[in-house]
């Protein structure tokens, strides 16, 4: 019995290792995205709209997982289309989350991203909370839902102060595929990227 026991504790701490150990990528995912935003912010002027992208976009690439989000993003209408059109449709979509980041980052006022908490674990799943904290401004709360890739944390879904980027995209994309069709879908994607770049050409 005492022996039985020793091996119990044994595997209880274990497990819990492998947990943390499992929290600790996880975080490591997030905590890297995120300096490099604050970089990318801290020389916004002097990157310019193409210097942040450029900046962002090897990161973003390694730090999100955007096989799992297209899938997700475009629902039942992912089973309806052949290869081609998912590699399309995930590069596009790899092009305007790193648009969207270079476009929306593009100023420094004191800003920082502060750990807060994890939210627990299921089906290899990971919620990490974090807050954008800047002097004199409401903190701004960042969830970030991971999922393993290729025995690696990626990240899936970022809820920000409650709402869903992911659950956002799905509505609008599966409602412009419904009316429209996937080349439609494909096209504003490209004239949201090219949005973005001419927006901000000012500071190209």
């Amino acid at each position: 019995m005492y022996f039985q026991a020793i091996i119990g504790i044994f595997l209880l701490c274990l497990a819990q290792f492998s947990v943390a150990e499992e929290q600790a990528g996880a975080k490591q995912t997030v905590d890297k995205l995120n300096s490099v935003i604050i970089e990318a912010m801290k020389n916004a002027k002097q990157l310019g709209y193409k210097g942040r992208y450029a900046k962002l976009d090897p990161v973003i690439k390694e730090t999100h997982d955007f096989a799992a989000i297209a899938q997700i993003a475009l629902g039942s209408h992912w089973k309806t289309l052949n290869d081609e059109q998912k590699s399309a449709f995930i590069e596009k979509l790899t092009e305007l989350s790193i648009a969207t980041y270079a476009a929306q980052f593009n100023g420094y006022s004191g800003e920082s991203f502060k750990y807060d908490s994890e939210q627990g674990m299921k089906s290899n799943r990971i919620t990490l909370r974090y807050q954008l904290v800047a002097p004199k401004e409401k903190p701004v709360v960042f969830e970030y839902v991971l999922g393993q890739s290729n025995g690696l944390w990626a990240i899936i879904n970022i809820v920000v102060d409650g709402i869903s980027d992911l659950a956002l995209k799905k509505a609008q994309y599966t409602s412009v595929i419904e009316r429209e069709g996937f080349d439609n879908l494909l096209n504003k994607l490209s004239q949201k990227i090219s949005d973005y770049a001419n927006n901000n050409s000012a500071s190209n």
